[in-house]
């Protein structure tokens, strides 16, 4: 039972179905979201939605920058394109500005075209944990009352989380003191077409992400109020949106931009406030958390709706595997492992840069004399080398999450000297498959894992491998990358077995979420059967 239909639901919806596991997804709305809400795609989540199909309809309907410009006042002092030195191993190099609205449709009509039917009006009233099920009542829009028996309980239902809230999880953290506003509108004044456009000024800031459509802009903008975050109850929950008037909107915006800005026709304007928690754990039992359900944060660096259709794709595959009784229900424990460090860093990250760019050059006499004096002498000097653009991409854009410490990954023996590591995220390049160009990523993820057998695709032993088939059937498959064309095999189009550290002969285990759950040197398969067996 997945209770929520945002990106996060439908994202596990979509996994679920590619596995053909049978579930029910439901939301107590009526619609779904029609305002932009998030509008930044990460280019790990058009990875994943690749695999769906719909990364090339996002693009296509979307609007890419990963140029950055950031202005002092009316100044502009720095400007700056990431993509130019972000990672040559990713198909989408580069940060997606398209609506949440848009997103969800195109989630929506994936899943109606696979069969799936979203309950909407339909709440989760509470439910009872028993040892091998939980037993859940549920209320339709006409009051009529069902009681349902589930296997497992995801909760995808937002900061309001009422899966959260039953089961007793606890949501640490605070809120911010700063008051944010938010709108969709046009703009006039010294804003970079087609880039992020950073304000930095007296007592606030103002962000303008471009958007396109249904308005060219989306700004947020943030007056300082004071420099500590506030901590209050930890069951809290993000406080209810407000109405906003354009005039508000342009009495935030003039400050941080010295009035060189001007907002008009406003499509979406909202006020609202802001919190950052996280809950201790993320599962209990056959209940799960994922995306705000599980971890709120500051919008700096637009991940919160990535972080949480990764969560469900972390999630996804490995209910389905236990489901299907191909996994024993151990490999439940590597969700939290895995993905609660993942929004721990991403809290602290987010909460840092905030610190420092809203709070830390907003106010105050001191403050007034870094903008005037420090900042235009040194953020050109930090944005300028090509290794921490680098770097600030690879964050962003969620390329560099690992699960090295995962307990469901391994390295075996003989170890590889480079290449990504049993944990990381499987690089993509160009391959080619029966003649035809396609990427590693198209030709090696799915709904299996898939074991990879990197150079000569004559060094294995064929009788091991069918036994190994045969021994994990309906969870395997099998495939050959080499640098010689052969029946069967993917050519490396030039940089795949570089990527992967391959000088002779190695085995990649790849999940159903694009990561590296094995690794090995050499062509005994000894030690990636001991791992499949545990």
């Amino acid at each position: 039972m997945i209770v929520g239909a945002g990106p996060t639901g439908l994202a596990l919806a979509a996994q679920l179905r590619c596995f053909g596991v049978p579930f029910r997804i439901i939301d107590r709305s009526f619609d779904r979201a029609h305002e932009s809400r998030a509008l930044g795609v990460q280019a790990r989540t058009l990875e994943i939605l690749d695999g769906l199909g719909l990364a090339e309809a996002m693009v296509a309907s979307g609007s890419t920058s990963t140029r950055v410009a950031i202005h002092l006042g009316a100044r502009t002092v720095a400007s700056v394109k990431l993509a130019e030195f972000g990672p040559q191993d990713t198909r989408y190099p580069f940060i997606l500005f398209i609506s949440q609205a848009e997103t969800e449709r195109l989630l929506v009509e994936h899943l109606r075209g696979q069969g799936v039917a979203i309950e909407r009006g339909v709440e989760l009233v509470e439910f009872e944990r028993r040892e091998r099920f939980i037993e859940c009542l549920l209320r339709g829009a006409d009051g009529h009352e069902e009681q349902v028996l589930t296997g497992y309980l995801v909760g995808c239902d937002g900061a309001h989380s009422v899966v959260r809230s039953r089961a007793g999880f606890s949501f640490e953290g605070g809120s911010y003191l700063e008051d944010f506003v938010l709108g969709d509108v046009e703009a006039d004044g010294p804003l970079e077409p087609g880039a992020i456009n950073s304000f930095l000024g007296e007592g606030g800031s103002a962000i303008f992400f471009p958007l396109g459509s249904p308005a060219t802009w989306r700004v947020i903008g943030i007056t300082v109020r004071s420099a500590q975050p506030r901590r209050d109850r930890p069951s809290g929950d993000e406080s209810p949106e407000r109405s906003l008037t354009l005039e508000e909107l342009q009495s935030v915006v003039a400050l941080p931009t010295e009035r060189s800005v001007v907002v008009r026709d406003p499509a979406w304007l909202t006020h609202f406030r802001l919190h950052h928690r996280q809950v201790a754990r993320y599962r209990r039992g056959r209940v799960f958390l994922a995306g705000d359900a599980a971890h709120i944060h500051s919008p700096v660096g637009a991940q919160g709706m990535n972080t949480g259709i990764q969560d469900a794709w972390n999630l996804g595959w490995k209910l389905a595997l236990v489901i299907r009784a191909l996994a024993d229900e151990h490999l439940l424990d590597s969700y939290e492992s895995e993905r609660w460090p993942v929004g721990r860093r991403l809290l602290r990250s987010t909460d840092r840069v905030f610190s420092v760019f809203v709070r830390g050059i907003s106010a105050g006499r001191l403050a007034s004399w870094a903008r005037r004096v420090v900042v235009p002498r040194l953020l050109p000097r930090l944005l300028g080398p090509s290794s921490f653009r680098s770097m600030a991409f690879g964050f962003v854009s969620q390329l560099r999450i690992r699960y090295r410490q995962s307990p469901a990954v391994a390295e075996g023996r003989p170890r590889l000297r480079r290449g990504p590591r049993a944990g990381d995220r499987l690089p993509d390049a160009d391959v080619i498959r029966d003649g035809q160009p396609t990427s590693l990523h198209r030709a090696v993820i799915s709904p299996h894992l898939s074991l990879l057998l990197c150079g000569d695709p004559g060094a294995w032993n064929g009788a091991t491998l069918a036994r190994l088939a045969k021994r994990h059937s309906g969870l395997l498959e099998i495939h050959r990358l080499a640098r010689e064309a052969a029946p069967g095999t993917l050519v490396d189009g030039g940089r795949a077995l570089a990527l992967l550290g391959v000088v002779d002969r190695a085995q990649y285990l790849v999940r159903p979420d694009g990561y590296i759950g094995f690794r090995c040197g050499g062509n005994d398969l000894d030690a990636l059967m001991g791992y499949l067996d545990r």
